[in-house]
């Protein structure tokens, strides 16, 4: 039984790598018949635990350069699936989960494993009109110093 929140899948794939951006063209047409300008996705995470902690909606600015924020839409959304081994695939999900996996599925493009050892934090900004999305990925680093020392013969 499949439930409102859980993808279903179609008979269309297509190779790993173009996951990306036919997510994002997915997300973007939702988007856009919603009135929303950008999408702001932030995550976090270390020792091998990591998610998406926010979702923010913007309208477009208006005169004085304020862009509000919008709610998400309770809406159906076709986009793309990535298994942990194989091609794309597409799938009938929801708004909020296509753009939950969207920022996922870049961050395991170009940054698999952000959330191991001290982890990775960072934002993915969309710009819908552009249908154009910046990662800006910051890695923790634990920096160790080692020095040896020896005495006597």
């Amino acid at each position: 039984m499949t439930t409102d929140t859980q993808p279903t899948a179609r008979l269309r794939t297509a190779p790993r790598e173009d996951a990306p951006s036919l997510m994002l063209a997915a997300v973007c047409a939702v988007a856009i018949r919603n009135g929303i300008s950008t999408i702001v996705v932030t995550y976090d995470g270390c020792g091998d635990e990591g998610q998406i902690h926010s979702i923010v909606l913007q309208g477009p600015a208006d005169h004085d350069g304020t862009a509000p924020e919008l709610p998400m839409p309770e809406m159906p959304c076709t986009s793309w699936s990535v298994p942990f081994r194989g091609d794309a695939f597409e799938v009938d999900t929801t708004f909020a989960q296509a753009i939950d996996d969207l920022g996922l599925e870049m961050l395991a493009q170009k940054h698999n494993g952000w959330e191991n050892g001290d982890g990775a934090f960072g934002e993915l900004t969309i710009d819908i009109a552009a249908r154009k999305a910046v990662l800006e990925h910051s890695v923790r680093i634990t920096e160790t110093e080692c020095f040896t020392h020896e005495w006597g013969g």
